[in-house]
């Protein structure tokens, strides 16, 4: 039986593994620059979260609190941008899922589940003004899309060609969102 879950903030010396684990989780045409991570590290740790199962890291997840918008705009979603942008930790209600990916030694155990919404949880928990959570997927990525939808995340915009993973092949991007519920 493997040990339980456990979230820890990324810190700067995390991101050695957090960038191996971007370029085994995306295409290199789907990857943030490690510039990308230190910012968002140094902007919300609280947002910027690590998953052990005992001593092993099983993965991570990044998150940015933003002002809710009833239809979402492809460019705030683009790749690098800036966390600064449109992180309101005060006054946003709309928590963003910037990015997750799972370790390949522990895909397909089920734990892709626990960790999304153990993090949302922690961070809902931290941020009670939050109403809603969102997050971009590639409509190629069917078992993340399977883990989003079972979360109670739905379609409410869909990007056409917004993911380019090789250069040549353009494949949509489908912003799902979903009520963030309280216990």
């Amino acid at each position: 039986m493997e040990p339980p879950l456990t979230f820890v903030e990324a810190t700067l010396h995390d991101l050695d593994r957090i960038m191996d684990m971007e370029a085994q989780g995306f295409a290199s045409g789907n990857t943030e620059l490690r510039e990308v991570y230190e910012r968002r590290i140094r902007t919300f740790p609280q947002g910027s979260l690590i998953a052990f199962s005992g001593s092993e890291y099983v993965g991570c997840i990044f998150f940015e609190i933003w002002k809710e918008s009833f239809l979402p705009v492809a460019e705030h979603f683009a790749l690098g941008h800036d966390i600064l942008e449109r992180h309101d930790p005060v006054l946003g209600t709309e928590l963003y899922i910037t990015s997750m990916t799972i370790s390949p030694a522990f895909r397909g155990k089920g734990l892709g589940s626990q960790i999304f919404q153990g993090c949302i949880n922690r961070v809902a928990t931290a941020y009670p003004q939050l109403t809603s959570a969102l997050l971009l997927v590639n409509e190629t990525w069917v078992q993340a899309r399977a883990i989003y939808e079972g979360a109670g995340f739905r379609e409410v915009v869909r990007f056409k060609n917004f993911f380019s993973p090789d250069g040549m092949t353009h494949e949509d991007g489908i912003v799902m969102r979903c009520l963030i519920q309280r216990n």
